[in-house]
């Protein structure tokens, strides 16, 4: 009797393993997703026309620009100090650089081993139309750290050799 209770029980699982392992394939089959990029919130964080919110993988935004302090005379008026010469904090170059490279452009999506990050935000490998990707171009550049997390590892030769570059030129956060 058990015997045939077994292989009744297989009878019904095997077609629902088998719907299953073929969803796997289909999703390590199809590697790439086009998406059209409408804002970059952060510098390693994208918005895709559907409303998508994209954490780049392989990287990690050194945060928003910093809050100028700004100090005020005894009739509140501000007290502007006119020897310090005006310059753009690199977490803004870093946003700037990032929406240059993304905003408005077609770019294909490639997932990793987990599809989503600690905070729950999607996570991507980001491609521009012209090949290159876009997680390494901005750590290239010394605007983001390098964060490398398993078993999201595919890449992780590429971000390797970015950083080393960005550290070797002295680029961005790294020039100090």
């Amino acid at each position: 009797m058990i015997q045939y209770l077994l292989v009744i029980f297989c009878l019904m699982v095997f077609p629902v393993m088998t719907s299953h392992a073929e969803e796997l394939i289909n999703l390590s089959t199809s590697k790439f997703k086009e998406a059209l990029v409408v804002k970059v919130n952060t510098s390693d964080i994208i918005i895709l026309e559907d409303g998508q919110r994209i954490k780049l993988l392989g990287i990690e935004s050194f945060g928003p620009p910093p809050v100028p302090k700004v100090t005020y005379d005894q009739k509140g008026h501000p007290i502007e100090d006119k020897e310090v010469e005006p310059t753009i904090p690199l977490e803004e170059q870093a946003i700037a650089f990032a929406q240059n490279l993304l905003e408005g452009k077609k770019v294909k999506l490639e997932f990793d081993v987990d599809s989503r990050d600690e905070k729950g935000y999607k996570t991507a490998y980001v491609y521009l139309p012209d090949g290159k990707m876009a997680n390494v171009e901005i750590l290239r550049q010394g605007f983001v750290r390098m964060k490398i997390r398993p078993p999201n590892v595919k890449h992780e030769d590429l971000f390797k050799l970015a950083y080393q570059e960005a550290r070797k030129e002295q680029r961005g956060f790294l020039s100090y």
